[in-house]
């Protein structure tokens, strides 16, 4: 999955750091904004459920901004959730049916639900913003080779900067996580004081930095936001289907 939204990035462009910079990757259906989603015919009915906690809440927060909503008959644009090798989006409207891989074993949580579907809005890796540098400091050899490319700093050449840098937001990855861990040994260190890194790259919630990067991308109106405190709470001690384990977000690296 990996391979082909490089593939993507080189045949459209993508923007890099925080989101989408070019125009025609922002979604827009029949000129009006809004994103379409289906499900493939083969996708669990059990975790079909909790992908749609994810909807419903993408909808509270942003559903007046860029809606996303069941696919119609003519939608030719649109997200096609599936079972695949693990957790993976295109980044922003690529056209046609876009893959966006929710792996029934390991990605059916609604922190992950809402990483993916900011990818397919067009956000890229916090970590990856060309401003990173200033936020943490990077601990290259405790990266397993295949995966530094998640880290890698993007150039400013194409940035949308529509947000501040936010250690928080959901589109942060943890400083250490199974697949890429040497050792379980940290792939970074925050600079600000007293960082908390049992919420780095853990998050089941929008951050207030998603949501204003989203909202000045798509040219919205600014809102109040609020954290859904009282689901954190749930899941810290629920988190999905019974789970009491509550797992760092990271992409599939195929």
């Amino acid at each position: 999955m990996l391979a082909r939204i490089v593939l993507v990035c080189l045949l459209v462009g993508c923007a890099v750091a925080q989101g989408v910079k070019n125009e025609n990757l922002r979604w827009k259906i029949n000129g009006a904004r809004r994103m379409a989603y289906s499900f493939d015919p083969r996708y669990p009915q059990q975790a079909r459920q909790t992908v749609m906690r994810g909807i419903e809440r993408w909808n509270q927060v942003l559903g007046d901004c860029l809606p996303l909503k069941p696919r119609k008959a003519n939608d030719r644009d649109y997200i096609n959730v599936y079972n695949g090798g693990g957790c993976s989006s295109m980044i922003g409207k690529v056209g046609g049916g876009q893959a966006l891989s929710l792996a029934v074993n390991g990605c059916v949580y609604r922190g992950v639900v809402i990483h993916e579907f900011l990818h397919a809005a067009g956000l890229i890796h916090t970590q990856k913003r060309p401003d990173r540098d200033n936020y943490i400091t990077m601990h290259w050899g405790n990266i397993v080779d295949s995966w530094k490319s998640q880290f890698t700093k993007e150039s400013s050449r194409n940035i949308g900067n529509y947000s501040a840098y936010d250690i928080y937001s959901i589109m942060h990855y943890s400083n250490t996580h199974p697949s890429w861990s040497i050792n379980n040994r940290p792939g970074f260190t925050a600079k600000q004081k007293k960082a908390d890194y049992r919420k780095i790259g853990y998050g089941d919630d929008f951050a207030k930095s998603d949501v204003q990067a989203i909202r000045r991308m798509y040219r919205c109106p600014e809102r109040k936001f609020t954290t859904d405190v009282n689901n954190n709470n749930r899941n810290n001690n629920n988190n999905r289907d019974g789970n009491k384990d509550r797992k760092p977000i990271a992409c599939s690296n195929e």
